[in-house]
């Protein structure tokens, strides 16, 4: 595979990992720029005016959660040491797959040139998170090379048009494929070369956004990319939130009638097609389909409807495509049993959950979105009161409980509960502690000698090895794992 790049690379990628190190990944949800007032359900009965704000536990160790979701790997050294080549990408299945040479995990690697620096100095940097995004393990740097290793699936299929008939199942899957952009454009991105064909299908019906290059690497759109280009581009060429809901526009007409909008062969005159044509929606779909799309497809970008707004439309509602009641209860009542987690454990459940189905993810992270009542990227203790009293129960211990959820849940003390503190108790752990499941986590996580140690956790996180020495030291009284003492470790969190 080569030998190592050039010093003057090593030094640059050394500069980017660094200051990846130093960013600390708040959410697996978005951070809003800007924080709406708290929506309250009409039907809550409950006074949220005189909850505190801030919730201080005495007693707990003077050690903060940090990186909790920082868990891209970058290794200057050949992926040979650790994956071997399993498949090559062919017509039948357009995925290069490697298979961990410990475990046996299967996973898809892309590789990118040394001049797409700045697209792997960015993963690093932004180490982004969604149940809706494929998932991304590590990153290899060799001579010519860097290879990125990614989740796979025996069910992955690139999606197309004519996988759904229902438009309750197009509704499900248009509405994933509608929080990953929203993701994205809260972390101030764009992606601008969206098409249908930059999602992936996980297993029956569970999507994934798997083409990330475009978030970090601008260039033109080829032809096919065209199709999905909004009439102001051939005025401004900008990349823009508004941009990526009209090619959402696009991506949901082919969904609903299985054919896209223009017929153009050439360039020219689809560029004629998009600024001039009226486009026509047949009544082979419900009202309520072909009132989002002539939103989604206006062609005044100040008109188009904005993101946030598409999920609440009519015909999305109408589908039932959001969580429902019980999954809320359900959840929420788990949140009060689960057992409290140390630092070490949550470190380890979240390294264990990014391997977690993609289904449980998503109907997780539904049932989140209930919770976060105005929207913002995670829910305050007023915003679980409102819920726990819709949901669950309205009486006078109804205020106790949430206060007590709240201090189990915010492990980083901030007063507000993100979708990465959030899924560490509302996961069903018994289903996920499994004999398997912890055999091959320690043989991803452990060093040569058979330990997980400091210094192996700090890499898996982007953190100092002091960090993971002062955690093990007074949890564990030395600082290092065997697998034994990682399964009682972790069997006491069932």
């Amino acid at each position: 595979m080569g030998s190592c790049s050039s010093q003057e690379m090593k030094k640059t990628m050394k500069a980017k990992l660094q200051e990846a190190k130093q960013k600390q990944s708040q959410t697996t949800t978005p951070n809003r720029s800007t924080t709406q007032p708290l929506v309250v359900r009409p039907n809550t009965r409950c006074n949220t005016q005189n909850i505190p704000q801030t919730v201080v536990e005495q007693g707990l160790t003077s050690i903060s959660l940090q990186n909790i979701n920082q868990t891209l790997v970058y290794r200057s050294t050949n992926f040979s040491t650790y994956y071997s080549l399993l498949r090559k990408e062919d017509k039948d299945f357009p995925f290069t797959t490697i298979q961990h040479n410990n475990t046996g995990i299967v996973r898809i690697i892309k590789s990118y040139k040394l001049t797409d620096e700045k697209y792997v100095a960015s993963l690093l940097n932004y180490q982004l998170h969604h149940p809706n995004l494929i998932q991304l393990y590590e990153i290899y740097e060799e001579q010519q090379k860097y290879h990125v290793a990614e989740e796979n699936s025996k069910e992955i299929v690139i999606l197309n048009s004519k996988m759904f008939i229902t438009e309750q199942d197009v509704a499900f899957v248009f509405n994933q494929i509608v929080e990953a952009i929203d993701y994205i454009h809260h972390q101030q991105l764009t992606h601008g070369h969206l098409t249908i064909d930059s999602f992936a299908l996980f297993g029956d019906k569970y999507i994934k956004l798997y083409n990330l290059f475009h978030l970090f690497m601008k260039k033109k759109p080829s032809f096919e990319e065209s199709h999905y280009l909004p009439p102001e581009y051939f005025e401004n060429q900008q990349y823009t939130e508004e941009r990526d809901i009209w090619s959402l526009g696009i991506i949901l007409y082919q969904l609903l009638y299985h054919t896209s909008p223009y017929e153009s062969k050439s360039f020219n005159k689809l560029r004629v097609e998009i600024l001039i044509s009226e486009m026509q929606f047949e009544q082979s779909i419900s009202n309520e389909a072909i009132s989002l799309l002539q939103q989604l497809l206006d062609k005044n970008p100040k008109k188009r409807i904005k993101l946030k707004d598409i999920t609440k439309h009519p015909w999305l509602l109408k589908q039932e495509v959001q969580s429902r009641e019980e999954q809320v209860r359900e959840t929420l009542l788990r949140l009060q049993k689960s057992k409290k987690l140390n630092m070490l454990q949550a470190y380890i459940l979240k390294f264990i959950i990014n391997n977690y189905p993609p289904d449980k993810l998503r109907d997780i992270y539904s049932v989140f979105r209930s919770l976060d009542l105005d929207n913002d990227g995670f829910f305050s203790l007023s915003e679980l009161l409102a819920s726990y009293t819709d949901f669950v129960q309205d009486d006078d211990k109804t205020k106790s409980v949430c206060v007590n959820i709240f201090k189990k849940v915010d492990m980083d003390k901030d007063s507000k509960i993100t979708f990465a503190e959030f899924i560490l108790y509302a996961i069903k752990r018994k289903t996920l502690i499994q004999e398997e499941v912890l055999d091959t986590s320690f043989k991803l996580l452990k060093n040569k000698k058979n330990f997980i140690t400091a210094e192996s956790l700090a890499t898996q996180f982007s953190l100092e090895k002091e960090y993971f020495m002062e955690i093990l030291m007074e949890l564990n009284q030395k600082d290092y794992l065997t697998y034994r003492n990682f399964k009682e470790l972790m069997a006491d969190i069932v």
